[in-house]
């Protein structure tokens, strides 16, 4: 009980919103350049073996590498600032969307793609017509995932190189050895990115699945 007030204590207080809305925006841009990075990424993998052959292994390397170590290498090559958690979150993040849109784009049907060719339809319209909505269940399944990822990447990076985000109030509480604290900014943060996950993203994944829910007649 005392950490539920602790909570509702600390979302009781404007500067707590200012602190997570900078974790939120970083965690935001960061999302945004890893899915269109990855989704192009995967795209070309999926529809140019010469790519898929040259990148499947680099993209490994990427998944493989150490999480940790990206942050620290972004605070030393980016100092204490904006760009090396955005940085950080990127390069751990798009891998795993490209990942996925590669495998999506190997299990689209060819024969809808035989057909838009037939019917003269250009590159553009080839993806906008027939490979994007056949993505688009793996393109959601990355967004999740990314997002979830996203923000615990955020606050590690932040605890090294920002000068205020949850992360940085995670390791103030630390050093002060105040697990209270820690817990109660860690619940507020995560119930805050457990609420735009079931709202905005669910959401916007049953609107755009809607036809799936129309009975057959």
């Amino acid at each position: 009980m005392e950490l539920v007030g602790r909570v509702v204590n600390l979302l009781s207080q404007s500067r707590a919103y200012l602190v997570i809305g900078k974790t939120l925006e970083r965690v935001l841009i960061g999302l945004i350049l890893s899915m269109l990075i990855g989704i192009l990424v995967g795209l070309v993998m999926g529809r140019r073996r010469v790519v898929e052959g040259f990148l499947d292994s680099w993209i490994m390397v990427l998944l493989t590498f150490p999480a940790i170590s990206w942050a620290f290498l972004a605070v030393l090559w980016f100092g204490i600032s904006e760009i090396a958690p955005i940085f950080t979150i990127v390069l751990i993040v798009f891998p795993y969307v490209t990942m996925n849109v590669w495998e999506g784009t190997k299990a689209v049907d060819k024969a809808l793609i035989d057909m838009a060719r037939v019917f003269k339809a250009n590159r553009a319209l080839l993806l906008r017509k027939v490979l994007i909505p056949q993505l688009m269940p793996y393109i959601f399944s990355s967004l999740r995932i990314s997002f979830a990822l996203s923000w615990k990447i955020a606050l590690v990076s932040e605890a090294f190189g920002v000068g205020r985000g949850v992360g940085k109030e995670l390791t103030y509480w630390f050093q002060s050895t105040r697990a209270d604290m820690m817990l109660a900014w860690g619940v507020s943060f995560m119930l805050i990115m457990v609420f735009i996950d079931v709202t905005l993203l669910r959401w916007w994944e049953r609107r755009t699945f809607s036809w799936r829910q129309i009975p057959v007649a």
